[in-house]
């Protein structure tokens, strides 16, 4: 599978040191990040993954779209609410990313439809 960085990925890596410019195309194998040199950049899950690479396909691109404006919605500091535990029920990580980046897609269209509808 294809992974694009999406914001560009400068320093230390599982394999060493990077300079990965925007756009650049890498490998996703295994849940690894491997750079067009065969380096192994990172898990696809960790915080280096999320911040700055994406699926390269129509889902993966439309997902990151959505997560950037949902972050965006949210770096205020406002609507915090929307994370209240609660409101999440069988979730044991309540980091407010992660929340948002492992909804399955129709989950997250839904949830970004929702914040976008309220005229933000």
């Amino acid at each position: 599978m294809t992974y694009t960085v999406h914001k560009r990925f400068k320093g230390k890596g599982i394999g060493g040191d990077f300079n990965l410019p925007y756009g650049t195309k890498c490998r996703m194998e295994g849940g690894l990040i491997y750079a067009p040199d065969g380096r192994c950049v990172c898990v696809a899950t960790s915080e280096n993954g999320w911040e700055h690479f994406h699926e390269d396909s129509i889902i993966g691109n439309e997902r990151h779209r959505m997560l950037q404006w949902l972050y965006k919605y949210y770096s205020s500091g406002e609507h915090g609410e929307d994370f209240e535990e609660s409101k999440w029920p069988g979730v044991t990580n309540f980091y407010w990313k992660n929340l948002l980046r492992t909804m399955p897609t129709d989950k997250l269209t839904e949830y970004y439809n929702e914040r976008r509808a309220k005229g933000v």
